[in-house]
């Protein structure tokens, strides 16, 4: 990125003393914490994702912030199991030939209706000619998904000739996994299952059992809001927020786990780790600095849009730097600007030059983006992540390198911001 600013050469002896602060060691240990399994891959309405709320506000309390958590309800419900999956290929006598594996040969698909009883039955292929009773006891096979209403239909229909359920395909990713999908639809008439694209061919003409005990699930987001005062009573109601969201997919029910350390654990220990050396440090900030921890992200960026609407209905006007994948090195960092971000990106710019990190335009499809839309100066931003909502998405794949580079950046844009 270039902008028309002249830019310095070097960095403030003061900033470069204060790099120093950043630990990378100590932001793998963050990350692997919020990776760890009592946390459950982070899903929003799970256990585990309240125990990771309850962790960031202890961390950031313990650094001496004043931390709030804001409540909101989630405008879209959440594709939730109540138990594990099942999907085996059977004989008639019910012997089982092969049992199908969670999230690399099968998943969930978010419109299933609830089934957690195991029904079988013969796999036939869905065609649009042919008599209607061929369906009945059977589980339909379909080449193409309808979307929307059109599902919708196709399913009452065939619950009406008898259909057991239904078994779409899904491609799988280059790594070899089904990703997970967890923002629920309008549930359809029929049991549905997800099945890997190669393997959904060869099931026509099998006999199968399966179990889909999953359900969508209205719940509550929450949040983690950590804020420090400015300096200047002019700035009061424009503060400058660092964002980065806090949960995941969640860990698949009597499945493999998905931590989702990429994304976005990664970035929320970088904010803490900014947290922990700002408190170090004498930069006295003009601004009110407000770090949140976003949540629903997941599902819909649902945790920063409450946010931008409260603080618009309150007056506010804040400026908004969002970090989502601070893990993987890439040959630059992405930045997705919002109309009128001058000041920001001028920030950013000098920052990357003063620490030889290179900046490009990308597309960041982040909690940055109800900013933009509640009429905010808003920035996304992404050193880069890996394996999105999949079992590889993995603590393995966290590089420190990369925790300290997106580190080091943020901390010299907000160095320029505080003046």
């Amino acid at each position: 990125m270039v902008t028309d600013m002249a830019t310095e050469h070097t960095a403030p002896p003061d900033l470069l003393a204060a790099l120093t602060l950043l630990n990378p060691v100590r932001m793998m240990e963050h990350t692997h914490q919020l990776c760890a399994p009592a946390f459950a891959g982070r899903r929003v309405g799970t256990q585990g994702h309240a125990r990771t709320t309850d962790f960031l506000v202890e961390q950031w309390k313990t650094l001496g912030w004043e931390t709030t958590t804001q409540a909101f309800p989630l405008s879209a419900p959440v594709f939730e199991q109540a138990a594990p999956l099942l999907l085996e290929q059977v004989t008639s006598e019910g012997e089982v030939l092969h049992a199908f594996v969670q999230r690399t040969e099968y998943c969930e698909h978010p419109r299933s209706a609830f089934q957690p009883d195991i029904v079988a039955g013969t796999v036939v292929a869905f065609s649009e000619e042919g008599a209607s009773d061929r369906y009945q006891g059977a589980w339909v096979a379909l080449d193409a998904v309808p979307q929307g209403t059109a599902f919708t239909t196709l399913a009452n229909e065939l619950a009406q000739q008898g259909a057991l359920g239904l078994l779409t395909p899904l491609y799988a990713t280059a790594d070899g996994y089904l990703v997970k999908r967890i923002i629920a639809s309008a549930s359809v008439a029929l049991p549905v299952l997800s099945v890997r694209a190669d393997l959904h061919t060869q099931l026509v003409g099998t006999r199968i059992r399966a179990r889909v005990p999953a359900f969508a699930h209205q719940t509550q987001g929450y949040n983690v809001l950590v804020q420090r005062p400015g300096t200047d009573e002019r700035f009061a109601n424009a503060p400058l927020i660092l964002g980065a969201h806090y949960d995941g997919v969640g860990d698949d029910v009597g499945g493999p786990r998905l931590p989702g350390a990429t994304d976005n654990a990664a970035a929320v220990a970088v904010l803490l780790e900014l947290a922990r050396t700002i408190t170090q440090i004498p930069l006295q900030f003009r601004r009110p600095l407000l770090f949140v921890a976003f949540d629903a992200e997941e599902v819909g960026t649902q945790g920063s849009f409450a946010l931008a609407t409260q603080l618009k209905a309150q007056g506010n006007a804040p400026l908004m730097l969002n970090l989502d994948g601070a893990a993987c090195l890439n040959e630059a960092v992405w930045v997705e600007p919002g109309p009128q971000t001058d000041t920001l990106l001028q920030a950013l710019d000098q920052a990357g030059r003063w620490l030889d990190i290179p900046l490009i335009v990308g597309n960041i499809a982040s909690d940055q983006r109800p900013f933009v839309q509640a009429g905010f100066p808003a920035v996304g931003l992404s050193v880069g992540a890996a394996q999105l909502h999949t079992p590889g998405d993995a603590i393995e794949r966290v590089q420190p390198e990369a925790l300290h580079l997106a580190a080091t950046l943020l901390l010299a844009t907000l160095w320029q911001l505080a003046m």
